[in-house]
């Protein structure tokens, strides 16, 4: 054993009686604190035996003595930390099963983990365990993108969402999340079409009904409708209008009993979009303009593909080139300085002609 004194590798002297060890040359108390490597029993005050000392979990949490009686084994019971933190697990676990979230395994243990984080910033002082661990999961599910809102997490949990809002904001913070994308932008829409196509039950026109609800929820973004508005009442109004265009008609309490939003908020959007534009047109009118910008949008990817493409090949081959800057290489140099700025000048004009395009737009309500 090394002694600091004799600044060597020296022999020491143990005194298990004591615990402690000391260096044979200068008598230095090398080691004070011993261990005893070997399992040893004690006899309880009811008469049983038991192991001494302490279990200790994965997360390194001693989980209380044990004890051996009847030639078994009886692990000790958890201290209030785990039952808390299985607790928690366990009210996440219940409502990934409610709510049909899967992979359940994987979802669950991703949200335990920001509970287990939560509580070790001292987050559930005060708060209810069922709270919080809503919020770890759907803060899990924004993170992922999942099509779940917070309101099906108080409807789960009989709760005001305010509530459950308050809760969710608060951790946000205690985590430094109010400052990242997914948490800052506005939901899209989109998102939670398919869920709530799926929950209205429309059997053999589902497909059709999902593909129009999409078409509008799009162009409502493009109308600026989206902005300041909850994602669930511009659903509302996009899975309405697409059910009525394919002949079937829900009522006013199948659509806001999927949504979660009361009917005045799905008629506002719905009366905003017979204002606009898209609006005025036919169905069929609608649904061409729709496929217009379908195909534009592809010729645009094409082309940009394209253009990406020859700016690839027209760049020299590493090898090229000669000393001095002479040869093909030198060429291929002043062409790419000229093709840069070339490319600076048309982004320049490209950029003044969007500006010029979105104010000549938006006295029509409508940005190309």
């Amino acid at each position: 054993m090394w002694c600091g004194t004799c600044a060597a590798e020296v022999e020491v002297d143990v005194d298990e009686s004591h615990g402690f060890s000391c260096c044979l040359q200068c008598g230095r108390v090398v080691e004070d604190i011993a261990f005893a490597s070997d399992v040893q029993f004690q006899r309880g005050p009811d008469g049983e035996g038991g192991m001494v000392g302490q279990m200790v979990g994965e997360g390194g949490q001693a989980r209380g003595q044990a004890r051996f009686s009847g030639g078994r084994f009886w692990p000790g019971q958890s201290d209030s930390h785990e039952n808390a933190l299985a607790r928690g697990r366990s009210h996440i676990a219940g409502l990934v099963e409610q709510l049909h979230i899967t992979p359940h395994n994987e979802v669950t243990e991703s949200a335990h983990r920001l509970y287990r984080l939560a509580m070790q910033r001292g987050f559930t002082r005060g708060r209810r365990v069922e709270q919080v661990a809503a919020t770890c999961l759907y803060i899990y599910c924004r993170q992922e993108a999942r099509p779940y809102m917070l309101i099906d997490f108080s409807d789960h949990l009989s709760i005001n969402v305010f509530t459950l809002g308050a809760v969710y904001l608060q951790l946000l913070r205690l985590f430094r999340l109010d400052e990242f994308p997914n948490f800052t932008k506005p939901i899209d829409p989109s998102l939670y079409l398919h869920r709530f196509v799926d929950r209205l039950k429309l059997g053999s026109k589902k497909v059709a009904v999902s593909s129009t609800a999409l078409k509008l929820v799009q162009s409502m973004k493009r109308d600026w409708m989206q902005t300041g508005r909850r994602p669930s009442g511009i659903c509302g109004a996009a899975l309405f209008i697409a059910s009525h265009i394919h002949g079937i008609e829900k009522t006013k309490r199948e659509i806001i009993s999927v949504v979660h939003v009361g009917w005045n908020t799905v008629e506002k959007r719905v009366m905003e979009f017979a204002n606009s534009n898209m609006g005025e047109m036919t169905v069929a009118g609608f649904e061409a303009f729709a496929q217009g910008l379908e195909e534009e949008k592809a010729a645009t990817l094409a082309q940009y593909e394209k253009q990406h493409q020859e700016q690839m090949l027209a760049l020299p081959a590493p090898d090229e080139g000669a000393a001095g800057g002479k040869g093909p290489a030198a060429g291929g140099a002043h062409k790419q300085a000229d093709q840069s700025a070339t490319d600076a000048e048309n982004q320049d004009a490209d950029e003044e002609a969007g500006i010029y395009r979105g104010i000549l737009s938006w006295g029509k309500r409508y940005v190309v």
